[in-house]
């Protein structure tokens, strides 16, 4: 059947069904709506292409709703026409009140389309709307991972961590490169409290939901499959409070409890509040911490950079030559960590600059073999060179 005929015979079955119904006589159908019944039909039956030409007939015959091109975006999307689905998206987001997952689902598209820097800026705004996005934390560390900003990107990581997502293969990617993880990118020493809630009716419940937690269970996942309030499409996101602003019984059990700490159950009223006190997404501080970070590095590899003038030539133990400059400085650190005496020099210049990580100057090839041999055994790799 042609594609005029199924249209012809679904505004006809309408015409038929509307004309049996007197309250509905004064609204004929609208041709829009028939073109979305189609497109939801196509893609029951499988035929996403046929979907996205019935949607596209949506809004050229005057439907005007964002989430129809939410749901076109979508359909292009797992048909691989990532640019539509973005320029579909645009307008969804564009049309509609600020959402987390908007910019998430944008950010997806973003990424899958290697606009590394519009991902980056969308699943910051994921974060700023919802600190308590796991998978916004997670995608944003892919990003800045592939960005080459590895020191973002691992702070992004334990974010992920602490609100439940284990992250494993960003994880491993930051670690088979030498990078070290940061133990707390955010600060505890605010009077702001950034929660998230689960609220509950019934006890049976709350334990049920409390072992699911226990067992690894994403908290917003199941904030929105269980909470009965009216944060749960929002992973069960509260928002920033002060103690002041709490009732005292509340204020008094969430009193000095950290960031991340384990749920806290509160009663009120017949519900019961499973709270968690969570951070919120601090780009500002992080890049605090780098910097922070990068002169204590700097202090360190001072102590060893420059050799006597006078001293005898001896043998060089380097572990790699790196166009990175971050990388190169990460590598010290780590070696410094081990106790080497690690600095770095740098060879050539413009595209041809190079950093290399000499983790320490020995007198004699055995001494440099021997601590070579350390290296080894943490898995990085060296080789030895004689000083000309």
């Amino acid at each position: 059947m042609s594609w005029c005929k199924i249209v012809g015979a679904c505004l006809m079955f309408a015409a038929i069904v509307l004309s049996g119904q007197h309250s509905l006589a004064a609204q004929p159908i609208k041709v829009s709506d028939v073109h979305l019944q189609l497109a939801q039909r196509h893609l029951e039956a499988g035929h996403p292409f046929w979907a996205v030409s019935s949607y596209r007939r949506a809004l050229e015959s005057g439907a005007d709703n964002p989430n129809i091109h939410r749901n076109l975006s979508q359909v292009l999307y797992d048909l691989g026409f990532v640019d539509q689905a973005i320029t579909e998206m645009d307008r969804a987001i564009k049309n509609t009140p600020e959402a987390d997952f908007l910019h998430m689902e944008m950010g997806v598209f973003c990424l899958a389309s290697g606009l590394l820097q519009r991902a980056r800026t969308e699943f910051s705004r994921v974060l700023e709307l919802n600190p308590g996005f796991s998978y916004g934390y997670y995608y944003l560390g892919e990003v800045l991972y592939r960005l080459g900003d590895y020191d973002l990107a691992s702070m992004a990581l334990v974010m992920a961590h602490r609100l439940g997502l284990p992250g494993f293969d960003l994880e491993r990617k930051l670690v088979d490169i030498g990078w070290q993880l940061p133990v707390q990118p955010w600060r505890d020493d605010s009077h702001d409290y950034y929660l998230r809630q689960i609220t509950l009716n019934s006890r049976s419940i709350v334990d049920e939901v409390l072992q699911r937690l226990s067992d690894g269970e994403l908290f917003e996942e199941l904030a929105r499959e269980s909470s009965i309030d009216a944060m749960a499409q929002n992973g069960g996101y509260v928002g920033v409070m002060q103690l002041e602003s709490m009732s005292a019984t509340f204020a008094d059990q969430l009193a000095g409890i950290a960031s991340f700490a384990a749920p806290v159950l509160l009663e009120s009223g017949d519900d019961y509040l499973i709270v968690q006190r969570i951070a919120p997404f601090d780009a500002v501080l992080w890049q605090k911490k780098i910097v922070a970070k990068k002169q204590q590095r700097k202090e360190k590899i001072a102590e060893y950079a420059v050799q006597p003038a006078t001293a005898e030539k001896g043998y060089l133990l380097l572990s790699g030559v790196f166009k990175n400059h971050n990388y190169a400085d990460q590598r010290v650190a780590r070696l410094l960590a081990l106790g080497m005496k690690s600095y770095l020099k740098s060879r050539g210049a413009g595209e041809h600059l190079r950093y290399e990580v000499i983790a320490g100057r020995f007198d004699q090839y055995n001494a440099a073999e021997d601590a070579g041999s350390q290296l080894k055994e943490v898995g990085l790799d060296y080789y030895i060179r004689k000083e000309n």
